[in-house]
């Protein structure tokens, strides 16, 4: 079934950032697509702020953000102005802009304690699809490509989401910075049977005022290549990438097929912590994100 035929056959989705950080907000583009169709969406994300916003190692637990309405042990509700410590999630700002509640997603507990509550929800809100999404196209890695930083939050969450009706949507062409454009188009020519479309990211001037500056890049560039963007774009001081109008394109797969082909997500499948997903993959030469911040909170004393 190709996308335009999801969209049409579905009345409601969820609409899921499944990398943590700003990937919530790059939900925005799936939902302007699905909106042609009258689909209605639920927004969502993992909470894992990236380590320059948040000091504490790792994705957060829903108990840990102040103001959240708890649904469950891996669930909740933002609706805007939640805090985590001193800082406000990018879902809650994310909520603010939209004017809705967003779900807010915990990996602290794994894979299957986050499926079991998502299934669930799912049920309990007569969803009929789950979207996904991924800003940048890292979900796509096999582990062993040179720039990878963030493999686990989306190994994670491939696993999660692999039992229900679930649509991966890659937005931005590589603009995380993780994985090549030669890397991207090689997996997806890997993944070709797999694709179920193609889809042009669409904004307008409020979204821009937002994105400007809101601390998400890998959500900005789809948003500045789709204006016209064209040349070598840094960002973190540490992170060169050439944008182009690719970046504004969204490539929907087939999550079921990603997952089968991703050893990464069949191998942290059964973790029951965060930790231990990590370990995993550091027994199959892997580094993961949460590695990163683990190294950098004892570089500056916080361990």
């Amino acid at each position: 079934m190709k996308i335009i035929d999801i969209a049409k056959n579905s009345d409601k989705a969820l609409l899921i950032g499944i990398g943590g950080g700003g990937d919530v907000i790059s939900t925005y583009y799936v939902w302007k697509f699905l909106e042609k169709f009258g689909v209605e969406c639920i927004f969502s994300g993992v909470i894992w702020e990236r380590y320059r916003r948040d000091r504490k190692p790792g994705p957060r637990g829903i108990d840990e953000i102040s103001g959240i309405e708890k649904l469950s042990e891996t669930l909740g509700f933002l609706k805007g102005g939640e805090r985590i410590g001193d800082v406000t999630p990018l879902a809650s700002q994310f909520a603010e802009f939209v004017g809705e509640r967003v779900l807010a997603l915990s990996i602290t507990e794994g894979a299957g304690r986050l499926r079991r509550d998502l299934s669930a929800f799912i049920e309990e809100n007569e969803v009929d699809v789950v979207f996904a999404v991924d800003a940048g196209g890292d979900s796509l890695a096999t582990g062993g490509e040179k720039n990878l930083i963030s493999p686990l939050s989306d190994s994670l969450m491939i696993s999660a989401l692999k039992d229900f009706n679930s649509v991966l949507a890659v937005v931005g062409f590589g603009s995380d910075g993780e994985l090549s454009r030669d890397e991207i188009e090689m997996y997806l020519s890997e993944l070709s049977d797999s694709v179920l479309g193609v889809s042009l990211v669409e904004i307008d001037e409020r979204f821009m005022d937002f994105i400007r500056v809101v601390e998400s890049e890998a959500s900005r560039i789809p948003a500045l290549a789709r204006n016209g963007y064209y040349g070598t774009y840094n960002f973190w001081g540490e992170i060169e990438i050439e944008v182009s109008f690719l970046n504004s394109l969204v490539f929907y797969l087939d999550l079921k097929s990603v997952y089968e082909r991703s050893g990464m997500a069949k191998a942290v499948e059964r973790a029951s912590k965060i930790e231990e997903a990590s370990k995993i993959l550091n027994r199959m030469g892997i580094k993961t994100e949460y590695d990163l911040e683990i190294g950098l909170a004892m570089k500056d004393g916080l361990l």
